[in-house]
């Protein structure tokens, strides 16, 4: 049962019409050889009946060697007839189910075209084009009430994900002024009471830390709220931009001996320019982050089957195998009480992770251990710059 449910509803059809149709001939089959036989050895029985002292009987003069001789070719003559009739009703079986399967097949595969249709366009829909993407509902009636319902699910879909977003921008955009009043009254608390006890001083320092924290939080929640919304049509130079982050990030990088090696090939792309610098040093900077003191950040790029493959790998303590996939998800911490100590607020990853699908690319953690864990970003490549990019 487990193997038939493995198979395509177009190959069920079929089987299930072969052994319909097989099913049918051989009662046909059987009914005609019984009824075929049986005219035949009623016929052999007659003439194997043959008595000379009847009257009723035609008489034909034939002497004993040649009577039994006739009697003996005549019922093995029969013999083969019933083989034959029987071999012939097989194969006709056989050819007339064989058919039948390969019609059954086309026409369920003519018949269930709009299903796959169907299944190719669902597999297509995803959060950055559910207002584009559109199923056709001029279908058969079988199919045209589930398209139209789920074009309506989709505009569901849309108007929730659009709310999402504007109540997390307006949410943020009102927390960022009271932020914003908060830190500067701290600072100028901070710098009017320079000879305040220490208890008193670690408390403004520790409440100067959760503003900051609050304000980072704030600041990712509108970028992640507008994402929609900004231009992707810069031309991007990804090893100079590369070389900009890690110049960016080396005084974090020097705090903890860190040291930066990159092998990163000319790759032009088209995208946001603030999108992609963002996604590049969200990654970098968790690499620098969450290494160990001494360790290194190794940054590499490449053209591959026409998109660009970056790597961005550390030599920290890695991620469980577990937890390589919600990582991406907003707020998901693997050491809660690590990431607050390092200013993380758990949006970094699934900003970048919103950024690679808006332009259509993806990221993942392909490998961790002990020794450190690799990131991997595919970004997709326009055809002209395919082309410019294979020539250099």
């Amino acid at each position: 049962m487990k193997r038939i449910k493995r198979l395509s509803f177009q190959w069920r059809i079929t089987l299930l019409t072969a052994i319909l149709i097989a099913g049918t001939c051989i009662c046909l089959n059987l009914l005609l050889y019984r009824s075929g036989t049986g005219s035949m050895d009623s016929l052999n029985g007659f003439v194997m009946k043959y008595d000379p002292g009847n009257s009723d009987v035609v008489k034909i003069e034939f002497d004993d060697q040649q009577m039994s001789a006739f009697l003996s070719q005549f019922s093995q003559e029969v013999y083969d007839a019933k083989a034959a009739f029987g071999k012939k009703g097989w194969c006709i079986t056989a050819i007339v189910t064989l058919l039948s399967a390969a019609i059954a097949y086309f026409v369920s595969g003519r018949a269930l075209k709009p299903l796959k249709q169907f299944s190719q366009q669902t597999e297509n829909i995803n959060q950055d084009n559910l207002t584009s993407t559109r199923l056709d509902e001029n279908t058969a009636a079988e199919f045209q009430q589930l398209s139209c319902s789920v074009n309506r699910m989709l505009d569901r879909l849309a108007l929730s994900f659009d709310l999402q977003r504007q109540f997390a921008g307006n949410a943020a955009h009102e927390l960022r002024t009271p932020l914003a009043m908060m830190q500067t009254k701290l600072e100028l608390f901070a710098e009017e009471h320079s000879n305040i006890n220490t208890e008193t001083s670690e408390l403004v320092q520790f409440q100067m830390d959760q503003v900051d924290r609050l304000t980072a939080l704030v600041r990712t929640l509108l970028e992640m709220s507008n994402l929609q919304t900004v231009s992707r049509s810069d031309e991007i130079e990804l090893a100079p931009l590369i070389d900009e982050i890690l110049t960016d990030l080396t005084t974090l990088a020097e705090q903890k001996n860190i040291t930066f090696h990159q092998n990163c090939e000319d790759v032009c792309m088209i995208g946001s320019d603030t999108l992609i610098y963002r996604l590049l040093f969200n990654l970098i900077e968790n690499a620098i982050k969450y290494n160990h003191a001494g360790g290194s950040v190794i940054v590499s790029m490449q053209q591959e089957n026409h998109q660009v493959l970056l790597h961005i790998a550390d030599t920290g303590c890695g991620i469980p195998e577990e937890h390589r996939e919600s990582v991406f998800q907003p707020f998901f911490r693997v050491d809660k009480s690590r990431s607050r100590q390092m200013g993380g607020v758990g949006l970094g990853l699934a900003l970048v992770r919103e950024i690679a699908v808006l332009h259509g690319g993806s990221v993942c953690v392909e490998s961790s251990s002990e020794k450190g864990t690799i990131f991997a970003v595919r970004l997709p490549l326009p055809k002209e710059k395919r082309k410019s990019n294979v020539r250099k």
